[in-house]
């Protein structure tokens, strides 16, 4: 990391080439913009890769990979880089929502942050990526408490409805014929009837699936 900050590399890059060599130059372009707090470029970075690739590969390969360099064990002050953590949270949450939502399809998926939880950019994701697929998606957003989320259910009546928690939760009970997916790595042990996919690319394949 040192050699590669004395020729000039941001301290995220370096982190990123010294810890992940192996990975496409892209996440090191990005992390430049990011560091240098390079609104334009970064989006544009973000968009040209949703749209030579598409969400669930530009999440796995680009997003996760550039966010984990900065805020990963890697860098020795977490601290020092929240500012570089929220501008690229922000960037990847515009670039995004302007993947078009699928018109006349109507709600079928359901998205909410567990109540507690403010950490909406996994949604955001899951929302972009089944638009992408041809699913609509409701994203209520961050700390959604149960009877709001039950309020919505009802309102919508979707065919799924998935609970992102990063942070320890109960598992809400809800009423209705819905589908509960469960996502984040705050819930306890798998129980008898609740999904829990383990990646984006999984709660796609679930929530698209034919019923």
């Amino acid at each position: 990391m040192k050699h590669l900050i004395d020729q000039g590399f941001s301290t995220g890059t370096a982190a990123f080439r010294a810890f992940d060599p192996g990975r496409g130059a892209d996440v090191g372009l990005l992390l430049d913009a990011v560091t240098r707090l390079d609104t334009e470029t970064s989006i544009a970075l973000l968009e040209a890769q949703l749209s030579a690739e598409g969400v669930v590969a530009t999440w796995d390969g680009l997003c996760r990979p550039a966010l984990g360099a900065l805020s990963g064990p890697a860098t020795a002050d977490p601290d020092h880089c929240i500012d570089l953590v929220h501008f690229l949270t922000w960037a990847i949450t515009v670039a995004l929502h302007r993947v078009p939502a699928p018109v006349g399809t109507g709600t079928t998926v359901v998205l909410a942050c567990a109540d507690g939880d403010r950490h909406t950019l996994p949604l955001e994701a899951l929302r972009a990526a089944l638009a992408e697929n041809g699913r609509a998606a409701l994203l209520l957003g961050a700390s959604i408490p149960e009877g709001a989320l039950r309020d919505a259910i009802q309102r919508t009546r979707p065919t799924a409805v998935v609970v992102w928690s990063s942070q320890p939760a109960q598992p809400p009970r809800l009423r209705g014929k819905a589908r509960l997916v469960l996502t984040g790595p705050g819930w306890p042990a798998r129980r008898p009837g609740v999904r829990r996919p383990e990646s984006l690319g999984d709660a796609v394949a679930l929530l698209t699936a034919p019923e």
